[in-house]
């Protein structure tokens, strides 16, 4: 809501401030089904948006959470989505009303945890990719890892531009907690063709792999999975 005036109510000796506002932005809003989806499962993002003062007429949602690059595709008021691992997923969605003002609203799913007899990572980690996008690349503000305690985070890139071959970190979160770990070597301008991969393991679970490519002219392409025990290769995570 864009306060422009208050209007002040007095009583004896006191004033009572009442804000109120001329023309009022929209205010994003959205729920999804299932509430507690499972790895896989389709999921429907419907929004409940809603604006007093003018007509919403667009809607763009976020799936990644990435910051401005790639954040935001164009879409209508329900969208679908499915994710790859049991990490919570942010998602944001953004509406514009025809007046030009808008808003921005941003939510966490949190997914079914598969069985433990999986032995999958828990809390699973969560990688945050966060840039700008410009016509030769990138430039990365934020690479970070949420992870739990005892997790080794390895940040490997493949170009001939890369800032550092490789990057490695343990997460020192208190038992049964996790904690942010942020690889600021690649806070940077990446160029197109330059490769990530941001591997997670601990005492041969399975952990999670994320796999970021810049691209010339184009968004960057991300994709997510989980990762074999040995801490080397991408697989399918299992689902409850």
């Amino acid at each position: 809501m864009i306060v422009v005036g208050v209007v002040f109510l007095g009583f004896a000796d006191t004033a009572y401030p009442a804000p109120y506002n001329l023309h009022g932005a929209p205010v994003a809003s959205f729920a999804w089904s299932p509430l507690v989806p499972r790895i896989g499962d389709p999921i429907t993002l419907t929004s409940t948006s809603r604006d007093l003062g003018s007509r919403i007429v667009r809607y763009a949602w976020d799936f990644a959470d990435n910051g401005p690059f790639g954040a935001f595709e164009e879409g209508g008021p329900v969208a679908g989505a499915s994710f790859a691992t049991p990490a919570p997923h942010v998602v944001r969605l953004r509406v514009t009303a025809a007046d030009g003002l808008s808003d921005i609203a941003a939510e966490t799913i949190t997914m079914t945890p598969p069985p433990a007899s999986a032995r999958v990572m828990y809390p699973f980690p969560t990688v945050r990719i966060r840039g700008r996008d410009l016509r030769r690349g990138v430039r990365i503000t934020q690479l970070a890892v949420r992870a739990p305690a005892g997790a080794r985070i390895n940040v490997a890139c493949r170009s001939r531009r890369c800032p550092a071959r490789s990057a490695s970190r343990t997460a020192t979160a208190k038992r049964g907690g996790a904690t942010w770990v942020t690889f600021r070597r690649f806070h940077r301008f990446l160029p197109a063709g330059l490769t990530l991969q941001v591997r997670v393991s601990r005492n041969r679970e399975i952990g999670s792999y994320t796999l970021f490519r810049v691209r010339r002219r184009k968004l960057p392409i991300r994709t997510d999975s989980c990762l074999d025990p040995s801490g080397v290769k991408p697989i399918a995570c299992p689902s409850a």
